[in-house]
């Protein structure tokens, strides 16, 4: 028998050198034959995910499914959440022709999209926390993350990336790691952590909800995406051959025993930084500090 909640499928064919649509096409029969309601929306402009988002709302999907690389279901997931949290469960899959697949590697050891397929239609659903953050550009703004939010010297790496260095794939991320470390940091932080405060300088802050970035990077080994908590990885006042170090071990997660990286979770934060910090999320260049989030636990149902 067919399952028959009605469905949604997101098609973001740039994703992963314009994987988008090869992707579907060697799925899309199968898809078929097991939904009896599915509907298939192509993004067409950016932007247009987000759109989506908010009218598969007002149009009462019950379950989304994506194909895209991460910040795809970041769009959705935004464009969902525009207009309020909503009333009711929505089950979201996620089938992966992106660089990077970040968020899937804490659940699937090869997150490609013949695994990704097979869990999505065994129908089962995962709780996995949502974290709700406010910054600024052109005023107050506010959006959700699943994956990881990186601050500073993270967002530096990411916008030279995007730029300079995407060509080379995933390569081309840990290619920006190094030409950004030889600039060096120069900032301060202001950080109020679940009613506790501190002061850092000359460092990076990166806050995850899952363990991968950047593809296969453990920069959060010990986050679990349903403990209603962030982890908070600070990688405190450190210099270009530190860091450096630093990087080398982050692929395997043993960068965490660096004695300049600080780990620390929490429910709520707020920051500030002289100078303003650059912001990313889930793979998308945002706005710059202030900033302030809060983690939603076990805010969304996933196909995984």
């Amino acid at each position: 028998m067919k399952d028959q909640l009605k469905t949604l499928l997101v098609i973001n064919p740039a994703a992963g050198k314009r994987q988008g649509k090869k992707v579907y096409s060697k799925i899309a029969t199968l898809l078929e034959n097991h939904f009896n309601s599915l509907t298939v929306k192509t993004s067409r402009y950016p932007g247009h995910i987000f759109e989506i988002g908010q009218n598969a709302i007002k149009e009462k999907y019950q379950r989304i499914i994506t194909i895209g690389g991460d910040g795809t279901p970041f769009e959705l997931v935004n464009g969902i959440y525009s207009l309020g949290r909503p009333k009711n469960d929505i089950q979201l899959g996620m089938i992966p022709s992106g660089t990077g697949n970040s968020f899937l590697r804490d659940f699937i050891e090869k997150p490609d999209e013949e695994n990704c397929v097979k869990a999505i239609l065994k129908g089962k659903c995962r709780k996995v926390d949502l974290v709700e953050f406010q910054y600024h550009q052109d005023g107050l703004k506010k959006k959700y993350f699943m994956n990881i939010l990186g601050i500073g010297l993270i967002a530096d790496i990411l916008k030279l990336t995007n730029e300079r260095l995407k060509i080379f794939g995933p390569m081309g991320y840990s290619l920006a790691v190094l030409i950004r470390l030889f600039r060096g940091m120069s900032n301060r932080f202001t950080l109020r952590v679940d009613q506790h405060s501190m002061e850092l300088k000359e460092s990076a802050l990166v806050i995850s909800n899952s363990k991968f970035t950047g593809g296969k990077m453990k920069i959060a080994p010990m986050a679990e995406t349903n403990d209603g908590k962030v982890d908070v990885i600070v990688f405190n006042e450190v210099n270009r051959r530190e860091i450096v170090n630093i990087f080398m071990n982050v692929f395997k997660g043993t960068h965490i025993n660096h004695e300049r990286v600080n780990i620390f979770n929490a429910k709520e934060i707020e920051i500030t930084s002289d100078p303003q910090q650059l912001i990313m999320a889930d793979g998308e260049l945002l706005g710059k500090t202030p900033l302030s989030l809060k983690v939603l636990p076990k805010e969304l149902s996933i196909l995984i």
